[in-house]
C-alpha cells in the first residue's frame, strides 16, 4: 500500500494505492495523525480510487480517525470507492456514518472555501 498526502488550501487529500490489509492500516493512521494539530479543525478526503480491498481493521482505523477529527470539529470524507469497497461500507452501515463522494473533485467542492 502506498500513501500520498497532498493539501489544497486547508484540505488534506489522502491518496491510497493498493489493498489495505494485515498491519498496513496502522501506517495510514500514523501518517494522517501528522496532519492533525491541536487547536485545529482538520479536513481530510480519503481517496480510495486505487484501493481494491480494505479489511475490517482498516474500517476500524477509519472510524477511529473519523471520531478524532469530529471531536476537533473537523471533517473527513471518502471518494472514489469501487463497488466492493462501497458494498462493504453499506453492509457495515458505515455508509450512513461517512460522507462518500464519487470522486475527489466532488469531495473537494463539498468543503466551503
Amino acid at each position: 500500500m502506498k500513501i500520498k498526502i497532498q493539501s489544497k488550501s486547508d484540505v488534506h487529500i489522502v491518496k491510497i494505492e493498493g489493498a489495505i490489509k494485515a498491519g498496513n492500516e496502522y501506517d495510514l493512521a500514523e501518517k494522517m495523525e501528522k496532519y492533525i494539530k491541536p487547536g485545529s479543525a482538520p479536513k481530510f478526503i480519503i481517496d480510495l480510487k486505487k484501493v481494491p480491498f480494505i479489511n475490517s481493521a482498516a474500517l476500524g482505523v477509519f472510524l477511529n480517525i473519523f471520531k478524532h477529527v469530529e471531536q476537533m470539529k473537523g471533517r473527513i470524507v471518502f471518494s472514489g470507492l469501487n463497488s466492493d469497497v462501497e458494498n462493504l461500507m453499506e453492509i457495515t452501515k458505515l455508509s450512513s456514518v461517512f460522507e462518500i463522494f464519487k470522486n475527489t473533485e466532488e469531495a473537494l467542492e463539498s468543503f466551503d472555501f
